[in-house]
């Protein structure tokens, strides 16, 4: 399957994977016939892409990370715990989501060699708790490259599910308005740190986490400006899950950006805004090229992506759209210079 921007969708396509709100409720399932109905319905809620089904293109099952069931169901209890906190003033306590942690761990420790290859669908409404989901397991899968104790990645999952629990005391006009905010919405926006201090301070290491996830190793973050040693894996773990997410994720006023995009801002950032061995753990779990990716070669062949090998990021396997030779870029003597936009990756796939 491959994900295919709204405005692209045409009846006849086929959904490629289930798409849920925070609520958990099924908006679009998988294998439904998209219709010109269905198109107006999504374009009206704001989602901005769907994964489907091509046939044509040979694409192979890519497998999530995360069952839809975890994740959806990790999403649900982050709403459910943010919210209630929000609305009552009280802290969340540790029990409360300490198993959906565990849940998640447990699953990510079996699928370890699998690197993040999907983009999660989300409203706009909704990327609170999608974005403190993805968030969450990428910082788990770097803590697991790294070789964390069980113990250890509870913490940091317990940390990295709810490093954004302080933006729920933060308007949505604010957090959800299109465009650069203004210097006073800015600052209203950085005192999200002080606030996960306040919805978290029952879960002492989720709360230092939800203080010091914009904290960067070259003391130029925030609130405090912690710099060096003085600032813990944990934290920057999670820092680099928030930064790529939130880069990647498509948002109904701009499109995600791709996530070579977003690799290659972590990966000059080491040893600057994040520990130069954090940065490594995290990159190799994530794809730099996803399945279904269409990307020009360094000899002009334009090519889809089939599957990144685990620890090779920058090198997926590829097939040319052209004469559908398979070219695993591992080991050939290629490389891929640039990621077509949708505008003309489309056409392309429509003439096939």
């Amino acid at each position: 399957m491959r994900r295919v921007s709204t405005e692209f969708l045409t009846p006849g396509m086929v959904v490629g994977r289930s798409i849920f709100n925070s609520r958990g409720q099924v908006l679009l399932r998988e294998s439904t016939l998209v219709t010109e109905r269905y198109i107006e319905r999504l374009t009206l809620l704001g989602v901005p892409c769907v994964y489907v089904k091509d046939d044509r293109l040979q694409l192979p099952i890519v497998i999530d990370v995360l069952s839809d069931a975890t994740r959806v169901t990790a999403m649900v209890k982050v709403r459910n715990l943010l919210e209630n906190a929000g609305d009552s003033g009280l802290a969340i306590k540790p029990g409360e989501a300490s198993a959906t942690v565990h849940n998640m761990v447990d699953e990510l420790l079996r699928h370890r060699n699998t690197v993040v290859n999907l983009t999660d669908i989300r409203l706009d409404d909704d990327y609170l708790f999608a974005h403190s989901v993805n968030s969450c397991v990428m910082a788990l899968l770097a803590g697991i490259s790294l070789g964390f104790t069980r113990e250890r990645l509870q913490l940091l999952g317990l940390g990295a599910l709810f490093h954004d629990a302080g933006k729920i005391l933060v308007p949505k006009a604010i957090l959800n308005k299109p465009g650069t905010l203004s210097p006073q919405e800015m600052e209203i926006v950085r005192q999200h740190p002080e606030h996960g201090m306040k919805v978290l301070r029952n879960i002492p290491v989720a709360r230092d986490i939800a203080y010091r996830h914009h904290e960067r190793y070259d003391g130029t973050g925030y609130p405090r400006g912690i710099k060096g040693t003085a600032l813990d894996e944990l934290s920057q773990l999670t820092g680099m899950a928030d930064v790529f997410d939130a880069l990647t994720a498509n948002r109904q006023y701009r499109p995600g950006h791709p996530h070579r995009e977003a690799y290659e801002y972590l990966a000059a950032g080491g040893n600057i805004h994040f520990e130069m061995h954090l940065v490594a753990a995290f990159l190799k779990n994530v794809a730099a090229y996803p399945c279904g990716e269409i990307v020009e070669l360094s000899d002009k062949t334009i090519a889809i992506v089939l599957e990144t090998p685990h620890g090779f990021p920058l090198h997926p396997t590829v097939r040319a759209l052209s004469t559908g030779r398979v070219i695993a870029l591992s080991a050939a003597q290629l490389n891929i210079s640039r990621v077509l936009l949708a505008k003309e990756s489309e056409p392309l796939i429509k003439a096939l």
